[in-house]
């Protein structure tokens, strides 16, 4: 495999191959990179996905924007990364059948270690790979996700507040990129917590969003869970007068509150949803149950609060304590709609 310097590309050029990460006796692998140089001086974008190479809607979108966009018709340039941690997809085979983006190589979790180690593990390497030759260079950075294997997940941007001046950029990022629901987050919230790359990078002084589009275990992602994802990055290079046009607007749009109501089973059994992301549910309402194989009902599974449905765990046999719904609670519109 030739090595790509994602440097050579030229103003009004866009070019991608592959660049070594690691290369060892134990272990060798190469990440794509994507590059985008407009014809004219801009921002630097950077949009990465496949973090956890399983949310395959993240991956195929950030490969669709490379096919779009047009270097003619953009000012600054777009590193676009479609899978960061290559091995992960290349390890979903019948042989592994992972369902979770954990490294084959050191059973790390990549969104848990950033900035990154050069002389550490397997995934650190990767990491600090990352940060330090892309991550660092950019001004604004998106990550696309959408749900892994074991999960159906609704659609909304992820933003970090820190009480910083950098919020007010954080927030606009989460509101123009156009899903249906924005999450403020903390850094005591897994999803944005030190060693993740969204809070490294605000540590940074770099904006960074993550954008959840995407029914996980849908491997054949739909045209609307895609284009969630392109859209909302083109929207935002349209607000950073990275290309011309006018911002596509949702229907409607809401805040969701920071913290999420876990729903686990009660007992052990076959679980059959009834809500799933994105329905509006009530405090006591039924949302599925638990049953046995002659489908007697042995628990039903109550909502606790008026809410819509985060994420359902589309699993079959569960046992208790076993996370099978996440619900978020639905705040203020953000003022962001087609109405406006």
């Amino acid at each position: 495999m030739n090595t790509f310097d994602p440097k050579s590309v030229r103003s009004g050029e866009k070019k991608w191959g592959y660049i070594n990460v690691i290369d060892k006796l134990s272990t060798k692998f190469d990440m794509p990179v994507m590059v985008i140089k407009g014809a004219s001086e801009g921002p630097t974008f950077v949009v990465t996905a496949g973090l956890y190479p399983l949310e395959y809607c993240g991956v195929e979108a950030a490969g669709r924007l490379y096919k779009n966009i047009n270097p003619k018709n953009l000012s600054g340039k777009l590193v676009i990364i479609p899978v960061v941690n290559m091995p992960i997809l290349q390890f979903r085979t019948p042989m592994f059948a992972l369902t979770k983006s954990l490294s084959p190589f050191d059973g790390k979790d990549i969104t848990k270690v950033f900035p990154g180690d050069r002389n550490g593990s397997v995934t650190e390497i990767l990491a600090n790979k990352l940060f330090e030759e892309f991550i660092l260079e950019s001004d604004f950075h998106v990550d696309l996700r959408g749900g892994e294997l074991e999960e159906s997940h609704l659609q909304h941007t992820i933003y970090l507040q820190l009480g910083q001046d950098i919020d007010k950029t954080l927030k606009e990022m989460g509101i123009v990129f156009g899903l249906r629901y924005c999450l403020p987050s903390r850094p005591d919230i897994s999803h944005t917590s030190p060693g993740t790359l969204a809070y490294e990078c605000v540590k940074n002084n770099i904006p960074s969003i993550i954008s959840e589009s995407g029914l996980g275990y849908n491997t054949q992602p739909s045209e609307q869970e895609v284009n969630g994802h392109v859209d909302g990055v083109i929207n935002l290079m349209k607000n950073f007068h990275m290309l011309e046009g006018e911002l596509l607007k949702p229907k409607q749009q809401n805040f969701l509150l920071p913290d999420r109501e876990r729903v686990s089973a009660s007992v052990s059994g076959i679980f059959k949803h009834i809500a799933d992301q994105g329905d509006l549910i009530k405090k006591g309402q039924v949302i599925g149950t638990i049953c046995d194989f002659d489908c007697e009902v042995l628990s039903e599974v109550i909502s606790p609060c008026d809410a819509v449905v985060h994420e359902m765990m589309p699993r079959r046999l569960v046992y208790p304590g076993d996370r099978i719904y996440s619900l978020a609670v639905v705040g203020e519109p953000t003022g962001f709609n087609s109405h406006t």
